[in-house]
């Protein structure tokens, strides 16, 4: 799960860089990245965190890191990419749009 962490950290970073936008969410988006990890899912850094969660509670031996990765995915589902999504919708609109209709948000 680490490994997951490290190698889709590392592609979803360099796509960033590769359409020279931002990673910062507060900061505006200069493209729209449709290729490489954005193929598979909307969110993979957000996915990625997730994994690096998960390899943490089998390092660790513990499920309580289980127990709170839920809520923490359901916060930044709700309240975080959904205030990124909405601002993608307004910035590339029917792009963003038929983009989020064939790209699952996690999976």
């Amino acid at each position: 799960f680490v490994a997951g962490f490290a190698a889709l950290l590392v592609w979803s970073l360099a796509w960033f860089a590769r359409q020279q936008t931002t990673v910062i969410p507060d900061k505006p988006a200069n493209a729209l990245i449709l290729d490489g990890p954005f193929r598979f899912t909307r969110n993979p850094l957000y996915l990625a965190m997730a994994l690096l969660t998960v390899g943490a509670g089998l390092w660790l031996n513990t499920w309580g890191v289980f127990i709170l990765l839920v809520p923490a995915v359901a916060l930044v589902d709700r309240f975080v990419i959904a205030r990124e999504e909405a601002y993608l919708r307004r910035r590339f609109g029917a792009k963003y749009d038929a983009y989020t209709a064939s790209v699952r948000r996690w999976l």
